[in-house]
């Protein structure tokens, strides 16, 4: 397989994703950000590392995208015209919170 193959499929991923979860994720009240999305070298499987703001949105911003996964797939298929899009799965990046007293 060719060097840095992973590494150009998940820069792809990420920005297609990021413009497909604005358009069919309505989450009201969060900001959802892709911070990362890794790619394994068999092009099998993607992480997309997610961070959402505020923490309070977290897990209804998180299980309002994991529920349009297969969707997401598709549309990333058409879209990027590829043989086969990686399975994601999605993840929260944990945050340090300083000073929350």
């Amino acid at each position: 397989m060719r060097p840095y193959r992973n590494l150009k499929m998940g820069s792809l991923i990420e920005q297609e994703l990021s413009k497909m979860i604005l358009k069919e994720c309505e989450i009201e009240g969060a900001l959802v950000t892709i911070t990362g999305v890794d790619v394994s070298e068999d092009l099998l499987q993607a992480k997309v590392m997610l961070s959402i703001i505020p923490y309070e949105k977290e897990v209804e911003a998180y299980f309002a995208i994991d529920s349009k996964k297969r969707e997401l797939e598709h549309q990333l298929l058409k879209k990027m015209k590829i043989r086969a899009v990686p399975h994601l799965k999605f993840e929260i990046e944990t945050h340090t919170r300083e000073n929350e007293e």
